[in-house]
């Protein structure tokens, strides 16, 4: 029946060429070169390196009791794993993938049979830490799998090689010396807006401050209020992205751009914006502060710092939640939401997935796909929802959820006169020819208050740091006048569902210099458990080195002398770490 089959039905040549290039033909894929990732002055963030890694024959590789303990200790691993590999019963196996060049070298240098040393792309990080959460990290088979390095997988891990060889019957392979190999694509570069230099100082000031506070967790951002473009992403704590096999997965969470979390009075000068801008209020108009206690819809809720009477400019200045809602009330709901949604709250920030502009000429369809990282957003209920106590409640910044992205942009667009931009990570994607296949400019979404406002904003902030009432008096600096707003927000507790009796978020947002701001920067501290757990104390000397350093590193001329700073008030000491 074989016979007649073969001969009745016999397989065409091109078949059989195909069956035997199966049975001999070798095919291996070799990682290619990801793309590096750089900063704005092309500083590496990250970039691909060649290193060895072990593999043994382990028909074989049969190491005697010393040589097996000697493995062992160079490699970190237990002398029963290095046994149990000698054990497997194929032809190949990994020893350890990834090992330094000196500790490989020693490794050989044993002289173990059946033990082969083979090179392999992988990723480094230079700075280590710098930036560790934003940038994310790679496996072993040089596949992103967390932050940057995942989202822009496709684009930074290029094409493999893969090399055509022979193979005998048993699969393994056949150096013939004529191998071909398909060349490699490498991956494309990512050149981000960020400054290594300003993320350094950031995680080092966020890093003592949290410490100070003895805080759960804190994250800080830097942004450039004129163009969007973010300059600094911190968190902490921090990891080493070049040593990943022993992190846990809630070690690698971007707080500073993924987490939702009540604002608290950082909130509170887009009240007093929106209120401006619509003519329903003015600087000096007074209001009563009811000496700090007013029931709302039956609930009473108190200031910190109780007075009777305010303008609305003190107000501010004193972080009146009785006197900022008396405002809002005066805006009125439907109003005082669409101020809110105006500033970019509630998902109101265009380029939650910032579309690329693609040059003219350059990329196929293939990379229309090239894209900005999507900007996740917090939550402010509809205004028709409200009952009495939930519109006194977002009024100054509880029963309402932002982002660290959404309240930098916002105060950005109160430091830059008046205009709201679309947040940028990423300033462009090249090619490994350097041809570019997509860029991000900086870009308007809209006017949200005209300049005469903003710069009643900045005054009024700067009085927030420098009255002698102020609550953010410890953001000062030695060289260069600040305007911010301290926040104290209670947490949710999950379990009871109600309001922490003990955790806060103490918060400190402001820009640098005031007439003419060059930076934004925010200052999150999660749950301090220093007492009083204040913004005023835990944030603001934060935001005082960050803001000092680097304006300085920018070469930012001073606006003020060290010895004109008339802090008059105890919680306006001097910040420590200052410059």
């Amino acid at each position: 029946m074989r016979a007649s089959y073969l001969h009745l039905f016999a397989p065409s040549g091109k078949s059989l060429q195909a069956l035997a290039d199966r049975q001999y033909e070798l095919r291996e894929d070799l990682r290619p070169y990801r793309g590096g990732v750089f900063d704005r002055r092309e500083e590496p963030l990250a970039i691909s390196i060649r290193t060895p890694s072990l593999a043994v024959n382990p028909k074989v590789f049969h190491p005697d009791p010393r040589q097996t303990r000697a493995i062992a200790r160079l490699l970190g691993m237990l002398p029963q794993d290095v046994q149990q590999i000698s054990k497997k019963s194929g032809y190949f196996a990994w020893l350890q993938r990834q090992v330094h060049h000196r500790t490989a070298a020693k490794v050989m240098a044993l002289g173990v049979q059946g033990i082969h040393e083979i090179t392999e792309s992988a990723r480094y990080y230079p700075g280590g830490p710098a930036a560790s959460h934003l940038l994310g990290y790679v496996g072993l088979d040089n596949r992103g799998l967390h932050g940057l390095e995942l989202f822009y997988d496709r684009e930074l891990r290029g094409q493999s090689q893969r090399i055509k060889g022979a193979k005998d019957a048993r699969g393994r392979r056949i150096f013939t010396g004529d191998d071909q190999a398909e060349p490699e694509v490498p991956g494309h570069s990512l050149h981000l807006t960020l400054d290594r230099v300003i993320q350094e100082i950031a995680e080092e000031a966020l890093r003592k401050g949290a410490e100070r506070a003895r805080a759960k967790g804190a994250f800080a951002l830097v942004s450039d209020p004129h163009t969007g473009k973010i300059l600094a992403v911190a968190n902490h704590p921090s990891f080493d992205p070049n040593d990943v096999r022993q992190l846990k997965i809630d070690q690698t969470r971007n707080s500073a751009l993924l987490d939702q979390f009540e604002p608290g009075s950082i909130i509170k000068p887009f009240v007093i914006a929106g209120a401006l801008e619509q003519k329903k209020v003015s600087p000096d108009q007074v209001f009563d502060c009811e000496n700090g206690s007013y029931r709302v819809g039956g609930v009473t809720f108190h200031d910190d710092h109780p007075a009777e009477k305010l303008t609305v400019a003190e107000s501010l200045v004193r972080s009146s939640n009785i006197c900022t809602f008396k405002i809002a009330e005066i805006v009125g709901r439907q109003k005082f939401y669409e101020n809110y949604m105006a500033f970019g709250f509630n998902g109101n920030l265009p380029g939650a997935i910032n579309e690329a502009r693609m040059p003219n000429g350059a990329g196929d369809s293939s990379e229309q796909n090239l894209r900005a990282p999507p900007w996740p957003s917090g939550r402010v209920s509809h205004f028709e929802k409200w009952l009495p106590i939930r519109f006194a409640n977002i009024a100054f910044g509880q029963g309402m959820t932002t982002t660290g992205l959404e309240i930098v942009q916002a105060y950005g667009a109160l430091a830059n006169g008046g205009n709201l931009m679309r947040p940028t990570l990423v300033d462009r994607i090249e090619a490994a020819d350097g041809s570019m296949l997509a860029s991000f400019h900086p870009e308007v979404v809209r006017r949200v208050v005209s300049p005469e406002v903003a710069s009643a904003m900045r005054n009024m902030l700067a009085r927030v740091v420098t009255d002698k009432h102020g609550t953010g008096g410890k953001a000062v600096t030695a060289s260069y006048s600040v305007a911010g707003k301290t926040g104290t927000a209670q947490k949710v507790d999950p379990v009871r569902r109600s309001y922490s009796a003990d955790k806060r978020i103490a918060s400190f947002v402001g820009f640098a210099p005031v007439e003419d701001p060059y930076l934004v920067i925010l200052v999150v501290i999660d749950e301090p458990r220093e007492r009083p757990a204040y913004g005023g104390l835990w944030a603001a000397p934060v935001f005082s080195e960050i803001a000092q350093k680097s304006l300085k590193y920018l070469n930012v001329a001073p606006d003020q002398e060290e010895n004109d700073l008339m802090i008059s008030s105890g919680e306006a000491s001097t910040p420590s770490g200052r410059l």
